[in-house]
């Protein structure tokens, strides 16, 4: 038997400005991008770019989307709002963690 834990029947795959191919479930948002990247990146963002375009920290990514996570190297905790914004289990984990420290 195959555990998940994201139930997710389907996957998007979108790009990093420099082109590499990132897959996350459905109903990602930019938070999820930004922690998928890097723990540092997703505590230290500030906004996103999904095809050069500012978007909310809420927005549903789409397949094909380039995606750029804005930060500020000073923040260096996470929102605890930032919960009922994320998708994926390994984002909400990576925040809760870095909210206990």
């Amino acid at each position: 038997k195959h555990i998940k834990t994201d139930l997710f029947l389907n996957q998007i795959f979108v790009f990093t400005p420099k082109g590499d191919v990132i897959e996350l479930p459905e109903s990602s948002t930019p938070l999820d991008f930004a922690y998928y990247i890097h723990t540092d990146i997703g505590n230290q963002c500030v906004g996103a770019k999904v095809n050069d375009q500012i978007v909310p920290l809420t927005h549903t990514l789409k397949s094909g989307d380039v995606i750029e996570i804005l930060t500020n190297k000073g923040r260096k905790y996470p929102n605890p709002d930032w919960l009922n914004i994320v998708a994926t289990s390994m984002a909400k984990n990576k925040i809760r963690s870095q909210l206990k420290k």
